[in-house]
């Protein structure tokens, strides 16, 4: 058997071979330019700038193997054996050279030579002709079939609705040949006259489509020849996997790649995925969403609840919802499953393997806090029949159900929902959205930045004025333009930097910079003002004045991730930037607040290394070289083979576009002026250079009496309540010492989770070090929470562990991290037996 990595392998070695290039895979977000999916979901999809010829390809000839994602599939993942959202497409192209009868020579070498798939077996498909277009049937690659050896009965015309591929609308297009392989006539329907793309039966499956791109659609329909004739292969790989693997069953599912995510969801649940029919769902569900959300939070998407990070966070916890059905917790883990099996290919899996399980659990963590709630109150309204808008709407605003989630769980009970009902009240409880006018005002400069025939070069990083020419100009109404400039001044928003303000300027007329839009390489420019053309001289200026301190703020940003590594660990990454010209804003992964010793030496350190004034470069180089180098490279970003590194020598290096100073003394003073989290895992800091920094400080000063004050009538304050004022009611309570730490367990009377996280917080705090455990009662069930000074972590112990030892008495099962964990059981009666297991362990462990 060829496993599923060996196919990928072998396909493009074997392009390598026939003298294509390989390309990585693009990232599952497409190209800024690219507003036609909010996906990547075609292997040819990042191609599309060469075949249109706006861009020069790499190669004449490359190969790729490239991650796709389909949204429209989601809900139909599990119900069968083929769906998937995530896959892999395997494709071969060429760019003015080989066409069809090097495409079908190449495609049956690697057939029969390669995959020695039984060639008896092997049918094609080519375009029957339409009359609409003025083409006749492809006779031409009918007769290179002909000479590879398939039978002119195994070669089958097909209409344009099957076999001629086009972008939906003018533009490059052309017939297509599709390769269909005979599962055998046991599959079949019985008709006499049954063959690919038989609508009775799925006996032939395509797994290979060659597309021979050779025309231009106008848009009267009519057909002209392009300048060069080029080819676009696609292979699914889970398609492929399944033939060559001989799976009796031809589900995907069941080739080795799947299988071995199951065995491991097997292991940790121990349910085995075929032991009946809600097991079945649940592994495929978690196989294909494991896949997904891995290689989507690899690619720079975060949970959220618009685009692209709506669809993230659907399918987290849609696979949260299958795998507490079959009892698996913890779920995030499966993504290093995923980094081990695809990383080869995909080295961005494994550069942020860390980034991307800190994401999962954060939104796992999320969710599961109001799965189980939620679940009671759909399992209470299901009870009653249809699903109504206003429950609906409960469990997406209160308990986080993706819509999509409660009409699947409704469809499982023969229940409807209220769609149009819950959109109404959706739409009366949100105020419209900002994205869709400016992704309006995107789409509409990139247009015109396409239609203007030239790329603008930027010389911002040395220049903030500019002698230039208006290249194009399109007119917006009420005194705005959009403009794109020969050469221009102008930083346009992107790597965390704000755009630049600003205006241009000529013969006694300015107009003001309204807004800048990144398109790669290029931009266009939205200025307010009147009296301006194209083909007109004019000087673009930035002022000093707001171009200085956003370098400042940028270079300090660069010696900031540096000091918080040294402080805090090379865990420490970054997870979003702004950088403008009266503060920086920067977000970078770790577990906990910052003490206030760790906050001061990350300020030390950036300082000391400002007052060393220390020289800032800049330099081109490969990306290759920029590895070796150990330059810093951003989480989900999409680099070019050329990069631009900024270096401080001796302490950074990253790779980045924006500008910066000439030197770390020109950005004067550095002042963190905040920090705290925005998210499970992921701290922000804001903070003040130069001006704005002296300001700060000056105005930090004078305060520093009155805050001080201040905080000493707190401080009074908070010794003075009770440490459980406003709490649950305490029913039990035992203290002991042991190693050093107070262990504090607490029998509460009715009481949430929520509750007695915040209360064991508050009790670890004023006892430190210590060890809380709480247990408590709610609706018939049982709850249970360990909390552990951070110190102990490094003591070896684990309040995972002891949880679930706990909680295993009382039938329950619980997760969390090192530190903080919490349980639920359905038998109340062992609650006493639970919190004495857990203290008898706590204190075995920490005597020793």
């Amino acid at each position: 058997m060829r496993t599923s990595a060996e196919l990928r392998e072998g396909f493009l070695s074997f392009f390598e071979s026939k003298g294509h290039r390989r390309l990585p895979s693009w990232p599952l977000v497409p190209r800024p330019e690219d507003t036609s999916t909010l996906l990547t979901s075609a292997g040819m999809q990042p191609q599309m700038p060469y075949f249109l010829g706006r861009e020069e390809p790499p190669a004449p000839l490359t190969t790729t193997a490239q991650k796709c994602f389909r949204t429209p599939d989601i809900d139909e993942v599990g119900l069968d054996g083929h769906h998937l959202t995530f896959f892999e497409m395997l494709g071969n192209f060429s760019f003015g050279q080989y066409f069809k009868q090097g495409a079908i020579e190449l495609a049956t070498e690697f057939i029969q030579d390669y995959l020695e798939l039984d060639w008896e077996r092997v049918w094609a498909t080519v375009h029957a002709g339409d009359p609409q277009l003025g083409l006749g049937e492809d006779e031409v690659a009918v007769g290179h079939w002909l000479e590879v050896g398939i039978p002119r009965e195994r070669i089958v015309a097909l209409p344009s609705s099957e076999n001629f591929w086009s972008v939906g609308g003018p533009g490059p297009c052309g017939p297509d040949s599709e390769i269909y392989f005979d599962w055998g006539e046991e599959y079949g329907c019985g008709d006499p006259g049954c063959a690919p793309a038989c609508p009775r039966c799925d006996r032939f499956l395509e797994f290979w489509n060659l597309v021979f791109m050779e025309y231009e659609l106008k848009p009267d329909g009519t057909l002209t020849p392009l300048p060069q004739q080029n080819v676009d292969t696609g292979m699914g790989l889970e398609r492929l996997a399944a033939i060559v693997q001989e799976v009796p069953s031809r589900s995907v599912y069941e080739t080795d790649g799947y299988q071995a995510i199951m065995a491991w969801i097997e292991k940790e649940s121990g349910v085995a995925w075929d032991a009946d029919e809600v097991a079945t769902k649940a592994h495929r569900v978690l196989a294909d969403h494991g896949r997904g959300m891995t290689c989507l939070v690899a690619d720079g998407v975060v949970p959220s609840n618009e685009g692209r990070g709506y669809v993230l966070r659907r399918i987290i916890r849609r696979a949260v919802q299958q795998a507490r059905k079959i009892g698996l917790e913890d779920l995030w883990r499966l993504s290093d499953v995923v980094v081990e099996q695809m990383g080869q290919w995909y080295p961005e899996l494994e550069a942020n393997r860390d980034p991307i399980r800190e994401a999962l659990r954060a939104e796992e963590e999320r969710f599961s806090e109001t799965l189980a709630r939620g679940m009671k109150l759909f399992d209470e309204v299901a009870a009653k029949g249809d699903i109504s808008a206003e429950d609906a709407f409960t469990l997406t605003a209160t308990y986080g159900f993706p819509i999509e989630l409660t009409e699947e769980l409704a469809r499982e009970r023969g229940h409807a929902v209220d769609e149009d009902g819950f959109k109404r009240l959706m739409e009366e409880h949100r105020e419209i959205s900002r994205a869709g006018g400016e992704k309006s005002e995107l789409q509409r400069a990139g247009d015109f930045t396409r239609e203007a025939g030239f790329e603008t070069e930027f010389l911002g990083w040395e220049k903030t004025e500019v002698l230039t020419q208006i290249g194009a100009l399109e007119d917006l109404g009420d005194g705005a333009f959009l403009a794109k400039l020969r050469e221009s001044p102008f930083y346009p928003d992107g790597g965390g930097q704000v755009s630049d303000q600003g205006w241009i300027e000529a013969d006694g007329k300015r107009a003001e910079l309204a807004a800048a839009f990144r398109f790669g390489e290029d931009q266009a420019l939205v200025f307010r003002g009147d009296g301006f053309s194209a083909g007109e001289r004019v000087k673009a200026c930035v002022p000093w004045k707001v171009r200085f301190p956003t370098m400042a703020n940028h270079t300090a940003t660069h010696l900031l991730h540096k000091a918080l590594q040294e402080v805090l660990g090379d865990h420490v990454r970054q997870a979003g930037s702004a950088v403008r010209p009266d503060k920086l804003r920067f977000d970078f992964t770790h577990p906990q607040a910052m003490s206030a010793e760790e906050r001061e030496r990350v300020e030390e350190i950036v300082n000391e290394r400002v007052f060393e004034n220390l020289p800032v470069h800049t330099f081109l180089t490969p990306i290759e070289e920029a590895r070796k180098l150990g330059a810093m490279m951003l989480f989900g970003e999409k680099y070019g083979e050329v990069v631009r590194v900024v270096e401080v020598p001796g302490f950074s290096r990253e790779l980045c576009g924006g500008t910066h100073v000439r030197s770390t003394a020109e950005i004067g003073p550095f002042a963190i002026i905040s920090e705290g989290s925005v998210g499970s895992g992921v701290r922000r800091i804001e903070a003040v250079t130069s001006g704005d920094a002296f300001a700060y400080l000056r105005a930090q000063a004078e305060e520093a009496a009155a805050l001080r004050s201040e905080l000493g009538q707190a401080r009074k304050e908070a010794k003075r309540k009770s440490e459980t004022s406003g709490g649950p009611e305490v029913l039990a309570e035992r203290r002991n010492q042991a190693g050093g730490v107070e262990v504090i367990v607490m029998e509460l009377g009715e009481s949430t989770p929520d509750d007695m996280l915040e209360l064991s917080d508050r009790l670890k705090q004023q006892h430190a070090p210590a060890a809380v455990v709480l247990g408590a009662r709610e609706d018939g069930r049982v709850h249970l929470v360990v909390n552990l000074d951070r110190s102990l972590e490094e003591r070896g112990l684990d309040a995972v562990a002891l949880i679930r030892e706990a909680a295993a008495l009382m039938g329950g099962g619980g997760g969390g991290r090192p530190t903080m964990a919490r349980a639920g059981g359905r038998d109340p009666e062992k609650l006493a037996d639970a919190l004495a297991q857990a203290e008898k362990a706590l204190i075995a462990a920490l005597s020793n």
